[in-house]
């Protein structure tokens, strides 16, 4: 399931406003994340249970970024992630675990490959890198038959950080389409080249968590409904995902929940001097839990969660 995004999503021309930043420049912000999931995904089939697994992500990023030149800038994104899971477990009773903390930091580099200063249009490149900050090793209880438990880490949806460092790869490009609206394309990779890490699925185990590339794409349209009071809407596309073998180590033995989900991305963005206020709610069209390498080997054909409801809010300030 994916679960982590490698940057914030502001939504809207949010990703776009790098322009705005000149050289010696600061950009302070604050995204905040909501994410739900309680359906279960075999496939691209939705299936229906009474006995759902749920789980509940918040996540609060808070990003800084320095224009070195009106080109090249750097970004620091320190994320706050607070989650909550809640399955049957072995005694046959529902019981939710939680973890919270801070999340892997991200630093990363991105620069204008063309003038900053043509407004018609532009495609930026980013490369970075993500710390293994945040733990993976958050302890909640963990229930037996019989009725006693044992403290153990909780599953890896909820876990702050994945166990991991990764290399970051991004791309935003825009252009201006007509009056007033600006057609984007954002992606992000995130390259985590450690295969697995030191925690078993289960108790006494022998199947580690996998450390997971992810991924996510948008693509769509803004438009200025209001430039003089500078509010502005959008309405595109997105996937996020996890891709079921690795870019580096390929595929895994390992558990992971590999899949994409599909969404609508509409939202809307207000901008009063140098402060902007975006809120985006993606719709989620569609979704597919693949099979694992682990799934292919053991014949099994596991499901995964995807989220119901995803809300985005930010701030960002330009100094």
């Amino acid at each position: 399931m994916p679960v982590r995004f490698t940057t914030p999503s502001l939504g809207g021309q949010g990703e776009l406003q790098m322009t705005d930043l000149a050289a010696h420049g600061w950009r302070i912000a604050l995204g905040y994340r909501h994410l739900h999931a309680d359906q279960l995904f075999v496939g691209t089939q939705l299936v229906l249970t009474n006995q759902p697994l749920i789980i509940n992500l918040h996540s609060i990023d808070v990003t800084a970024s320095y224009a070195v030149t009106d080109r090249f800038s750097v970004s620091l994104t320190v994320p706050f992630v607070a989650g909550m899971q809640s399955r049957l477990y072995a005694d046959s009773a529902r019981h939710a675990v939680t973890a919270f903390g801070l999340g892997d930091v991200s630093l990363v580099g991105s620069t204008w490959l063309l003038d900053p200063h043509n407004r018609s249009g532009n495609i930026a490149l980013g490369l970075g890198v993500k710390a293994a900050t945040g733990t993976h090793k958050s302890t909640d209880a963990y229930f037996l038959k019989g009725g006693t438990s044992i403290q153990y880490p909780v599953d890896q949806s909820i876990q702050p950080g994945d166990g991991g460092w990764g290399v970051i790869l991004q791309l935003q490009a825009y252009r201006r389409a007509f009056r007033n609206g600006i057609a984007y394309i954002t992606g992000s990779y995130l390259i985590n080249p450690r295969r697995l890490n030191d925690v078993a699925k289960d108790p006494g185990g022998t199947v580690y968590w996998s450390v997971p590339d992810v991924y996510s794409g948008r693509l769509g349209l803004a438009y200025a409904v209001w430039p003089n009071q500078g509010l502005s809407v959008s309405v595109g596309g997105r996937i996020d995902g996890q891709p079921v073998r690795d870019l580096i180590g390929g595929g895994d033995a390992g558990f992971r929940r590999p899949g994409y989900s599909i969404a609508l991305d509409p939202s809307v963005s207000l901008t009063i001097g140098p402060s902007q206020f975006t809120v985006s709610a993606p719709i989620r069209l569609g979704a597919n839990r693949q099979p694992s390498v682990l799934d292919q080997q053991t014949g099994k054909r596991g499901g995964g969660d995807f989220a119901s409801s995803l809300v985005f809010v930010s701030y960002a300030r330009r100094f």
